[in-house]
């Protein structure tokens, strides 16, 4: 009987921890408060070693670092209002996540984000595009 409630003790710890860890895995929610506030060197801890960006048609690979600098001028450029992520998908080995970011000029501009899980949750590509 002991043995039965320290196995059972021991399954809900693990159930507990696995619930958690899918929850911070996904990084989607951290990602969204970033993006909101135009906080480039934030969401810059999701970058993998190299990000695609395709911002309003201006494509390129960049390290982490360049991509840093490119995300700041952009929101510099495109100030955020508002945004949110309204999809996304944790199936593997690619998860995304497509939202809406509204800019204090009044543009729409839709984002799609891919991520790969790679020490954690890392960013591959980032699409910014008019909605």
């Amino acid at each position: 009987m002991k043995k039965m409630y320290v196995w059972l003790f021991i399954s809900s710890l693990a159930l507990v921890a696995g619930a958690t860890d899918g929850n911070d895995r996904t990084g989607f929610d951290k990602m969204a408060k970033y993006i909101a506030a135009g906080d480039a060197q934030g969401l810059s801890e999701y970058f993998s070693e190299t990000v695609e960006f395709d911002l309003l048609n201006d494509e390129g690979m960049y390290s982490k670092a360049q991509a840093t600098l490119v995300l700041k001028r952009f929101f510099e450029k495109y100030a955020p209002k508002t945004f949110s992520f309204k999809h996304s998908s944790d199936k593997q080995p690619v998860k995304y996540a497509i939202g809406i970011l509204q800019t204090q000029a009044g543009d729409a501009l839709r984002i799609t984000v891919l991520v790969k899980e790679d020490n954690g949750i890392k960013i591959q590509q980032m699409r910014i595009e008019r909605n």
